[in-house]
Parts: structure tokens; sequence; C-alpha cells
């Protein structure tokens, strides 16, 4: 594998060029007063090349257990590759096929209690899970050989704390909703653009507030529902074309787009606070079809940079 170390970049000079830029379409910075706002999202780190004897191509979606190990979605190789602490490779499982061990087009990723992962099967329909080691533990299907229109093709999952499985399904724009034991329960949305309707949803997670959080991307907006289904309210914001992926914290939302390769940061309220990119300090590439984003325990950013093959390992500055 090849880590490319971004060189040092002098703090205090780095947020000066930041905050000089909040009109620019680079980097925005809110004026509205927050403890805790991001000021800058600086590279430290980027991962790419030869992992594991294959060269990374497509890394879509990444996910992050609370041991702070990462699991990433080799999309180009159709392999799911797991990183230590430390961000050095471990190993890998896949391969393109339709039997247990190979895998299709595969998009995100999801940590099942930190016991498993689930991986989002495209061309095969399905959800393949693994252990936390990579072993093939099961799959559950994503289609129905009597109602073959019953199904379309899966995209992002959320998962409850009791193991309710949340699938979206980007294809009829709606979301199968699978029991504990991988069976399916019911459909929730349906095709359209207002209230809990949805267009080619992608990402789904359930955040600390108990509430999922679906990037209803063809609507350029992020839906919530509570865990019964129920639509509770939408967030938008101009900025917003293609929202693929988002990820919670304890004060804000993080949200990726995928069109204007955006990073965006947002309160729980929908209010904007930090926008930034397509190009990050610390990197001379800018992104290029930045798929999924996940928070390490150590609170970095890590974000899939599809379109330039790579992992961006990203520090987040904030306001004192």
């Amino acid at each position: 594998m090849r880590i490319k170390t971004i060189i040092p970049i002098l703090l205090t000079g780095a947020i000066a060029f930041l905050l000089s830029c909040n009109k620019s379409s680079s980097v925005h910075i809110s004026e509205t007063a927050s403890a805790r706002v991001p000021v800058a999202v600086i590279v430290e780190r980027e991962l790419s090349g030869t992992i594991l004897g294959t060269t990374l191509r497509s890394p879509f979606g990444v996910a992050v257990d609370q041991r702070g190990r990462l699991y990433c979605v080799d999309a180009g190789n159709n392999r799911v590759l797991l990183f230590r602490q430390d961000l050095s490779p471990v190993s890998e499982i896949g391969g393109t096929g339709s039997t247990s061990r190979l895998l299709g087009k595969l998009t995100f990723i999801t940590v099942d209690n930190d016991l498993n992962i689930l991986v989002t099967d495209e061309s095969n329909q399905r959800i393949v899970r693994f252990d936390s080691r990579l072993n093939l533990v099961d799959e559950i299907p994503f289609y129905d050989t009597d109602n073959p229109l019953k199904f379309g093709y899966p995209s992002g999952v959320g998962l409850t704390g009791y193991g309710e499985m949340w699938v979206a399904d980007r294809e009829f724009n709606r979301i199968a909703v699978f029991n504990n034991i991988g069976q399916f329960d019911t459909f929730i949305g349906d095709f359209g653009y207002s209230g809990g309707q949805l267009l080619v949803p992608m990402k789904i997670i359930l955040d600390d507030g108990g509430q999922f959080i679906v990037c209803d991307a063809g609507n350029s907006r992020l839906v919530l529902y509570d865990v019964y289904g129920n639509y509770i309210r939408d967030i938008r914001d101009d900025r917003f074309d293609f929202p693929g992926s988002v990820v919670a914290d304890k004060e804000g939302i993080w949200v990726l787009d995928s069109n204007s390769k955006q990073l965006l940061y947002l309160n729980k309220k929908g209010k904007l606070l930090f926008q930034a990119g397509p190009q990050l300090p610390g990197t001379s590439l800018s992104l290029q079809a930045p798929s999924d984003i996940v928070i390490l325990p150590d609170h970095r950013l890590i974000i899939a940079d599809s379109g330039n093959n790579r992992l961006v390992v990203c520090r987040i500055v904030y306001s004192e």
C-alpha cells in the first residue's frame, strides 16, 4: 500500500486563510454562534495505490467500528478491505462473481452492533453479512422469485439497535424494512418529491436521537423518519445537489454531496455552519465523485474520493 503523507500545514496560517475566504465557493463559515463549529477540514493523509497486492479502484462505501477499525468497499475490484486503527491494511474478501464469497456492484457498508458488517451487493441483489474479520456469515436476498418487481437495487443500509434493517431501494424509490432475522416486513416511502416520498435514496443512518436520516439524493434533501417509519421532517439547503452520504456527530450533521463535490456541516436544526470543497487544504487534487464519509473515534473524517481512487483522511479544526 502507498500512503501519501501530506506536508503539515501551519495551523494558524491555514485557519486565517480559510477565514479570509469565507465568501468564496470553496469555503463557507456561517456567522451562526455555536460552541463548537468547524472552521477547516485539512487533509492529513491519503490511502491509495496498491493495497494488499491490488490497486485501489473507485472506493465507495466506508464504515468504522467502535475500536476504530476501518472497512472500505473497493468497488472497482468488488472487494471489501479491513484496516487497523492505524489505517494499515489487514485483510480483504471478495472478487467479481455471484457465489457466496464473490461480489458484484458494491456500494455502501454498515457496521452491525460492532459484531458484523453488512455490504450492499447491487448486481446480485443482496445484502452480504461478514463478521468483523471478514468471514462470511450469511446473505439477505433483495429479490422475490414469486414477485420479481417487488424489489429493485439495494443502496444504503441503516440498522436499529435491535437489528431491524432499513434498505434503500434506489430503483423503486422507497425503503424496504427487514426484521432482525432478515425477513421482509414492510415498505416505507414511495416515488415522489415531498414529505416521506423519495427519489434515488442513498445512504441511511440512525442518529443518536433515534431518528433515521435518509439521503434523498434525487430530491436534493435529507429526510428524517422515526423508527416506526413515520415521516418527521426534511432538511433542505440551496447548496444540496445530490447529497449521497451523511454522518452525524453529537452537535450536527456532515453531508457529502457527490455532484457538487462539497462537504457541508449543519446543526441539528439544518442550519448550515460550514462548507468546503471541491478542493480541501493539504491536497492538490479536488474531490471527484466523492461517495461516502465516516468519522473515526479520534474525530477525524475519512472521505471515499471515488473519482480519484483514494481515501482521504482529514483533520477537523474547530472554532474556540
